[in-house]
């Protein structure tokens, strides 16, 4: 069987995901706390046509694949926007990072943390698409992970024709993040 992994980043990714000298920045190790190996354990299930973390199942009112109106009355453009929404979560609430609370409540994240989340990412999204490979009908999804100096998130969905849920023509449009798009074909 032949798979196909397409990897897309913004310039401020691959800036910040140079090699640099193992002293000069703490890394993850390739290695997921307790939460997200719990979370990736339960595996993956099909929501009514959605893809979802079996974990998160309950957080979100169902989404009828059929029913396009619906999706939409429930505050999603479509199942691409419910899956993003589902799927996502911090990456910082998992890693070994300093997030500092300014003055004005605002939380800040050092460029060496960013980079750690984004590596912590990819590590999240290796696993995801070991999940999607192991379904008995594989599919095409599509991992995002942004970091800035406030956050980062992960987060996947099924490839859609039609529904994007990130410019992939123009990742330089999002100047504060930096952004990683992993595109895996089955």
């Amino acid at each position: 069987m032949r798979r196909v992994l397409t990897i897309r980043m913004n310039e401020a990714a691959v800036t910040a995901l140079q090699p640099l000298a193992a002293d000069d920045l703490p890394t993850v190790g390739g290695t997921l706390d307790q939460d997200l190996q719990d979370m990736l354990a339960q595996g993956l299930t099909d929501n009514e046509g959605a893809l979802i973390f079996t974990a998160h199942i309950g957080q979100w009112p169902a989404a009828p694949a059929s029913v396009p109106a619906a999706v939409a009355k429930m505050g999603w453009r479509d199942l691409t926007g419910y899956e993003c929404n589902y799927n996502s979560f911090h990456l910082e609430d998992h890693a070994p990072v300093k997030v500092t609370i300014l003055d004005d409540g605002q939380l800040q994240i050092n460029t060496e943390g960013q980079v750690v989340l984004l590596r912590l990412g990819m590590v999240v999204a290796d696993a995801v698409l070991r999940l999607v490979r192991a379904l008995p009908q594989p599919t095409a999804v599509r991992c995002i992970i942004l970091a800035n100096d406030t956050n980062s998130t992960f987060r996947f969905h099924r490839i859609r024709p039609g529904e994007d849920w990130i410019d992939l023509e123009d990742l330089e449009r999002y100047p504060r993040e930096m952004t990683v798009v992993l595109d895996s074909h089955p």
